[in-house]
């Protein structure tokens, strides 16, 4: 119990102990001489003397504690800090000996043992850098290189977190969002596809490590053609929890001059389709019904025209949708894939995978067979529904079948003229069908067996020849990034410090009223990820308040009327802004001041900014006591941040001032024994003084 107080409150209640202690011995031995005593009125004395020698001893005890609160404990508890920031927050300054005067050597033995290992660091630092500096610079070349491949790139961990992004991904994205690190990749990209045929890839455990599939955008709908590539052993992953690498061509135009084309050659193609065989019949009735053929060369020219204008057709009906990009998926898979999707609403699936490749889409193929499950069980037609898949040289039929009356052409139609996901405008299962080259039809038999038939025109047996035990398929190129170790998405209570998103912002204002009348001029903020700031995401903006800035607020940060006007509004950098800290912890000093101002135009921006939220101001109190100063000019003095005179009190200036300080408490605070968040949460809800002071300094 005693071990959790700080060592101030230690030794106050030891001094409390002497006061109350020699209190009550005093009052003790002078109840015990009254009850003794012949004389009442001189025990009495003797009792007031004593209570009066006790109540001078208590203020003697008291004086002497605060002379030793001043002069020992407090000056403790200072040094005790400062080699905690000395020792795990990079600071590297000596202790001033006026800290601890009355300490005798601790202060210049604490400040050796702190230049010691500063210079320790130093020789370790300078070792690893001089043996890093090669590869550095390789690695700044090979960013340089990457950075500019013509596809767009984006590194993604196993939970699916973005780990690396070039520009040609940055640009082709700029629609929907940009890519930030730390942020999951479906933030931008459609879920379905990217999970589907990633959790097919990692099932497999062998080489097999790689698919293509067409993926659309979350905002802009653009149709992007993927590989997708998993990390494997070779960069520390593993078999159950790979990264992987998503390399990404825009495709939208392609497809829509594809579709158009096709679409032009198919109407062309159905018009010359039926006037050839009638001239061709035409031809043969005409001869036998008037007994007069026509002249041979006319004949042979018609007949050699209309044979011509049909092989042309067959030509096309058997390779015009080659443009599409299939691959070969296993029947297991496909099965596998079905089985998931209609575990969450049904119906019931049987099946028994045959070993067979057939080149398809898989992920479009599970899907339209989904619809086409659902659709079985709408109509009522059965609750259980049988997938089978049988060879049909060169191809295969896949068989979705039940027990019950057939399905109508009407309702198979209109199911197939739904997208496959409702609530986008993804593809329908007719497209579905038409990049396959393919068709449906529905069949029963008089057993009270119903089935809807689907032609695979390319299929295979799986070939028996596994790969070698341990075969890991060679890469070019290496990528060890500490975010590809991230495997899941914990509860953010329980996420180690070091682990979490950071959005480290600050705002610049009218006044200081966040609930009256004052107004946000300016937002900036930067983000942090495995405790490092990532290099441009950075926000720096002007925000028109829609108000006279008073000449004493300019006069602080230097923000004129001229310089806002123009600027967008509160609603609009708000919203800005909300995306930016999307995901992501909240970091500010005296937060509550910054966010009463996003709460208050949390209708006008359209977003509640309900982020976790950190205060430098509360981890400054749980660090060096709540005796210390805890503005943003102490901290940087005492930490060893320099905030130049010219950024002090602009929002990016104080930002990154405050980014460079937080980042160097994390260690600290770990040290501590505070390594997640709910660890400082708790830690902060103990400052429960200081919290109510800055409430009330902002009128929450």
């Amino acid at each position: 119990m005693l071990a959790k107080l700080s060592l101030r409150l230690r030794i106050l209640l030891f001094f409390a102990l002497l006061g109350f202690g020699s209190l009550a011995i005093l009052g003790g031995a002078g109840a015990f001489a009254l009850s003794r005593g012949p004389d009442g009125s001189a025990a009495q004395v003797l009792l007031t003397a004593g209570l009066m020698a006790g109540f001078g001893i208590f203020a003697l005890v008291a004086f002497v504690w605060r002379l030793f609160d001043e002069n020992v404990a407090r000056p403790i508890g200072t040094v005790a800090a400062a080699l905690r920031a000395r020792a795990h927050g990079g600071v590297h300054d000596e202790l001033e000996p006026e800290v601890a005067i009355y300490l005798g050597d601790l202060a210049p033995a604490a400040s050796a043992v702190a230049g010691t290992l500063a210079e320790a660091r130093g020789s370790v630092a300078r070792a690893v850098e001089e043996q890093t500096a090669a590869l550095t610079m390789q690695t700044e070349k090979l960013k340089a290189l990457v950075s500019d491949v013509p596809v767009g790139l984006i590194v993604v961990s196993p939970a699916h977190q973005i780990v690396f992004y070039n520009t040609p991904a940055r640009e082709m994205l700029a629609g929907t969002g940009r890519p930030r690190l730390g942020r999951p990749v479906f933030d931008l990209l459609r879920e379905g596809p990217i999970r589907k045929t990633y959790e097919r890839l990692r099932a497999t455990g062998t080489h097999d490590d790689d698919a293509e599939l067409l993926v659309s955008t979350t905002g802009c709908a653009r149709a992007l053609s993927a590989h997708i590539r998993l990390i494997r052993k070779d960069l520390g992953m593993t078999h159950e929890h790979p990264g992987y690498v998503l390399t990404l061509r825009d495709v939208t135009a392609e497809l829509s001059a594809h579709r158009d084309r096709e679409r032009l050659l198919h109407d062309l193609v159905d018009r010359l389709r039926r006037p050839a065989g009638r001239l061709k019949a035409l031809i043969e009735v005409e001869a036998d019904r008037t007994g007069t053929a026509l002249p041979a060369d006319i004949r042979h020219g018609a007949l050699e025209l209309t044979d011509e204008v049909q092989e042309a057709v067959d030509a096309y009906d058997a390779n015009w949708r080659s443009w599409w990009p299939l691959r070969e998926v296993r029947a297991a898979e496909l099965i596998d894939g079905l089985r998931a999707h209609l575990d969450e609403a049904g119906p019931a699936l049987e099946a028994r995978p045959p070993e067979l490749l057939l080149t398809c889409d898989g992920v479009a193929m599970v899907d339209l067979l989904t619809v086409l499950a659902r659709a079985v069980a709408a109509e009522e037609l059965a609750t259980v529904v049988s997938l089978a898949m049988e060879p049909d040289e060169p191809g295969a039929e896949i068989r979705l079948s039940w027990r019950g009356e057939p399905m109508s052409v009407s309702v198979l139609e209109r199911a197939l003229a739904q997208p496959l996901e409702p609530e986008t405008d993804t593809l329908t299962g007719r497209e579905v069908l038409d990049r396959h080259g393919s068709e449906i039809w529905p069949e029963w038999d008089h057993d009270g067996t119903s089935w809807l038939t689907i032609p695979i025109h390319a299929a295979r047996p799986v070939p028996p020849v596994a790969p070698p035990e341990g075969f890991v398929p060679e890469r070019n190129a290496v990528y060890d990034f500490d975010l590809l170790a991230h495997t899941d998405h914990a509860a953010v209570d329980a996420t180690p410090l070091s682990r979490l998103t950071y959005v480290i912002f600050d705002t610049e204002t009218t006044g200081l009223d966040p609930n009256g009348g004052d107004e946000i001029v300016q937002i900036a903020a930067l983000r942090a990820v495995n405790g490092r700031l990532v290099p441009g995401e950075v926000i720096d903006k002007l925000v028109d308040p829609g108000r006279p800035i008073p000449p004493g607020s300019t006069r602080i940060h230097g923000i004129t009327d001229e310089m806002v006007r123009g600027q967008p509004g509160i609603a609009e950098a708000g919203a800005y802004f909300h995306r930016f800290a999307h995901r992501a912890v909240l970091v500010a000093h005296n937060a509550p001041f910054d966010m009463a101002f996003f709460h208050r135009h949390a209708p006008a921006i359209g977003a509640a900014f309900d982020n976790p939220v950190l205060d430098t101001v509360l981890l400054s109190a749980i660090l060096f006591g709540q005796q210390e100063e805890h503005t943003l000019d102490a901290l940087a003095a005492r930490f060893g941040v320099t905030i130049p005179e010219e950024a002090r009190h602009t929002a990016l200036g104080d930002t990154r001032a405050t980014a460079e300080v937080f980042l160097r408490m994390i260690p600290m605070l770990e040290a501590k024994g505070l390594f997640t968040f709910g660890d400082v949460l708790d830690a902060m809800a103990r400052n429960s003084r200081l919290m109510r002071e800055m409430k009330a300094r902002v009128g929450a």
